[in-house]
């Protein structure tokens, strides 16, 4: 096995793990909802901590994603023009594209560091409610998801750069879409 695909076994492996890990986050928001719920409609006595709970698990869930989403290809993407395209063509525009999202991704990162690190210096709470919980955390989350974001995104930059340049190497992708085959039979 070449370095290039060991690297992009382990990163598009972070990512499935990240993702899987934080679809937990799903439940959460399920089992703090339905408390809720219970305790508002049956018991007539509402928490003051569910719905912003809810809202902080549903932000981390949403953010973390986006590694797992970017390696299953599940982002917007204006896929009728691109499918035309020719094979080299597709990969010039993943360079151009993933190139570009790094840039920015890295801008995003430093104001996210900051942002997170502001918070935790001056010991930031919610005043959302009268629960107050610290902001920090879910604040934490947003460079983790944009660094997790943009390892996923070099990993993509690697693939298309090496379709482009005509380069063969071994995509993890294939073993799985061979996985996928098998089983569809």
């Amino acid at each position: 096995m070449s370095k290039v695909t060991r690297y992009l076994r382990v990163q598009d492996g972070l990512s499935d793990w990240v993702g899987r890990a934080v679809s937990w986050l799903t439940l959460g928001i399920i089992g703090v909802l339905l408390f809720e719920v219970v305790s508002r409609y049956l018991l007539n006595s509402p928490t003051i901590w569910g719905h912003e709970l809810s809202t902080m698990f549903f932000g981390a869930l949403s953010i973390l994603a986006g590694s797992y989403t970017l390696r299953h290809h599940g982002h917007v993407r204006s896929d009728v023009i691109y499918r035309l395209l020719p094979f080299r063509a597709q990969a010039f525009c993943d360079v151009v594209i993933f190139g570009l999202a790094l840039v920015v991704l890295a801008v995003v990162l430093h104001m996210a560091v900051d942002f997170a690190y502001h918070s935790w210096r001056i010991g930031e709470f919610s005043n959302r409610s009268v629960w107050r919980p610290p902001l920090w955390p879910i604040k934490a989350t947003i460079p983790l998801a944009v660094g997790l974001m943009m390892l996923q995104c070099l990993a993509e930059l690697v693939r298309a750069a090496l379709r482009l340049a005509g380069i063969a190497y071994e995509d993890p992708r294939d073993d799985l879409r061979d996985d996928l085959e098998d089983t569809e039979r």
